[in-house]
């Protein structure tokens, strides 16, 4: 990694690692907001033309994505959409299974799938889960999708980068979640039920078997992939019985209840890809920690998986107090990523960034306690340990200074109305093209 590029997407992330033959690596792609304030421009339009183009010309063109929210997601969607063939290679995170073999998340996403087809902005998510390796495949071509979970590898820029986390088997479900579906296959498990209630468990289990073995290959086969469509269009089938049985309203309530709604979208987040690069010496500016939205539950699971100290950290989860881990103040880092937007949808900036030593790069200042009462960035009173000059004050970087030039970290914060130095509270170093 020669470079990395960190997009305000507003409440979302997108986050581009450069190589140094002109090559990329995308992690995640997506915002909840329809419209980025800063430079007053529509989501769909930054995608198209300005990561579209930004990076048209790349030797080599791969994405990841760490989970499946829309905030990280729905971008990815937009790009294939356009140019089906933009990404050479598209990683996607394995949905995990238990220590019994059950893939509780893609058992309970089969129940929206099959009782709340209507509520759609609920239901987009979880038949995501379901259906992209699908859509994917038809935009870019099933050779293009490989399947990540932990133990998986992969190359970038000459670097070979581990996936630690999620286990693909064993994982550890949160006792609510695991009982969440538990209650579910309940409501189905009467045998005075009608007998479509027997065959929609029957094909849920067969499903989450062709999804493991679907995950087996890398890149994914198109006939296994095609399988998993036509148990799909079987449970389409069933449908309009399902909504007619006695116990129908039950799963319904179940499923729109608000803590089954927090416990759901918890799991998909301490599910999601956590990955760092492989370490053949020293420690060296190649170490990254990328952790998407990791849960402090994740992360204490890959503690022992680490390296004590990287050259960046990616903050999970936006930064959130919420998501604050007690290990990020226990692993040494010389930058720190926070996405962050206006839409503070999870949150305010966890204050304990405020304290570590590292410089941060933000996208947004709205959601910084320290910057709502300071008026200052927190950056101000970092050192930075790669200016030419050698380590001192962050306004001392010739990219603070000069407003222009190259970053000597190499890290830079990209937005519409132009890019910005580390320090938040100045106006962008370059203004955007006309």
């Amino acid at each position: 990694m020669q470079w990395l590029e960190l997009h305000n997407v507003e409440y979302g992330e997108c986050i581009v690692l450069g190589g140094a033959h002109h090559d990329i690596l995308m992690v995640d792609c997506g915002s909840i907001n329809q419209k980025i304030r800063e430079g007053d421009v529509s989501f769909t339009s930054y995608v198209d033309p300005v990561l579209l183009e930004r990076y048209a010309g790349c030797t080599g063109k791969e994405f990841l994505l760490t989970h499946y929210h829309r905030d990280h997601l729905c971008g990815l969607y937009q790009i294939l959409a356009r140019r089906g063939g933009y990404f050479d290679r598209i990683f996607l995170p394995v949905s995990p299974a238990d220590a019994r073999g059950r893939a509780l998340l893609l058992e309970f996403a089969l129940f929206v799938y099959a009782f709340l087809p209507r509520h759609s902005d609920y239901a987009l998510v979880n038949i995501s889960a379901l259906r992209i390796f699908s859509r994917v495949a038809k935009l870019a071509g099933a050779e293009r999708v490989y399947p990540l979970a932990a133990g998986s590898d992969f190359a970038f820029d000459g670097v070979t980068y581990d996936v630690v986390w999620p286990d693909a088997s064993g994982y550890p479900f949160s006792s609510l979640f695991s009982s969440i579906v538990e209650n579910l296959d309940v409501c189905l498990s009467s045998p005075f039920l009608p007998e479509v209630a027997g065959r929609f468990l029957e094909k849920k289990e067969v499903f989450c078997k062709a999804y493991a073995e679907c995950c087996k290959t890398a890149p994914l086969a198109p006939e296994r992939i095609a399988r998993l469509d036509e148990i799909l269009d079987d449970v389409d089938a069933m449908i309009p019985e399902l909504m007619l049985l006695p116990s129908a309203p039950d799963v319904v309530q179940i499923l729109t209840d608000a803590v089954t709604r927090t416990a759901y979208s918890d799991e998909l987040n301490a599910a999601g890809i956590i990955f760092h690069n492989r370490r053949t010496s020293e420690a060296s500016l190649d170490d990254i920690l990328m952790t998407g939205d990791a849960t402090p539950e994740s992360l204490d699971a890959v503690a022992d998986r680490l390296y004590s100290d990287y050259y960046i950290i990616k903050a999970p989860h936006h930064g959130t107090a919420s998501h604050w881990s007690h290990l990020l103040s226990e692993l040494s880092a010389s930058h720190i990523l926070i996405s962050n937007g206006e839409y503070q949808k999870g949150g305010k900036i966890a204050e304990e960034y405020i304290d570590l030593p590292a410089v941060k790069h933000c996208t947004n200042c709205t959601a910084c306690g320290w910057y709502q009462s300071s008026g200052c960035s927190c950056n101000r009173l970092a050192c930075c340990y790669e200016l030419p000059q050698g380590a001192g004050l962050t306004i001392k970087c010739p990219r603070c200074q000069n407003r222009k030039g190259s970053a000597p970290c190499g890290i830079y914060v990209i937005t519409h109305t132009g890019e910005r130095s580390c320090l938040c509270d100045e106006f962008p170093v370059e203004p955007a093209a006309e």
